[in-house]
């Protein structure tokens, strides 16, 4: 695995909207399980990052409470309306507990699927170096695909963990991943990972 010369972790979309039983997924009747099942693996990788002392990065998808910012989406999921889900500063749009951002991580808020689309995320990784980035969290095809791929874009080889990636179902999360191993980047595990940092850190002193 070739890690880059600095890189970065990004935790995309964590959120109680996603991740448990009472978020508006559940509440639109779209499977939170599989995002809840990731919190583990991706708890395992900001332990690594923050021991590797690389940078992390966590998104938020946050909308106005009249979804007046949420464009397309309100045309693709319009059961949204009604239930409070990503709501800006509310309980469904806050980052599960499980995987709070400490001091010093930087927390973006978005209104699209891709956490470069009108943020200061690619000045940021530009402010620092940053050539690869891990990319994890929900979901798989969605703001995850779209974020790998506007890395790539940019010329930031993206690294995405399979195993700290989730989806509404399994078909929909492998397609992506054979995605991004045919034309974007790596795919690798969350031990792989872990082992790859332990390396970096050592060999940092």
């Amino acid at each position: 695995m070739d890690l880059g010369d600095r890189p970065a972790l990004i935790v995309i979309d964590m959120q109680n909207g996603f991740c448990n039983a009472k978020g508006f997924m559940a509440q639109i009747g779209l499977a939170y399980e599989p995002s809840a099942e990731v919190i583990g693996p991706i708890s395992r990788l900001l332990t690594a990052a923050r021991k590797a002392e690389i940078p992390v990065y966590f998104t938020r998808y946050s909308l106005n409470e009249d979804y007046s910012d949420g464009g397309l989406l309100m045309e693709v999921f319009p059961q949204i309306n009604g239930t409070g889900g990503l709501v800006r500063d509310s309980w469904d749009a806050a980052v599960v507990e499980e995987l709070e951002p400490v001091e010093g991580e930087v927390v973006l808020d978005k209104t699209r699927y891709s956490a470069f689309y009108d943020t200061d995320l690619e000045e940021q990784l530009r402010g620092q170096g940053v050539d690869s980035l891990i990319v994890c969290g929900v979901t798989t095809n969605i703001c995850v695909e779209s974020t790998v791929r506007d890395a790539f874009f940019r010329d930031i080889r993206p690294i995405v963990p399979e195993d700290a990636t989730a989806a509404v179902t399994p078909e929909l999360h492998e397609g992506a991943l054979e995605d991004f191993r045919y034309g974007f980047g790596q795919v690798v595990s969350v031990a792989d990972l872990e082992s790859a940092l332990e390396k970096r850190k050592a060999a940092a002193g």
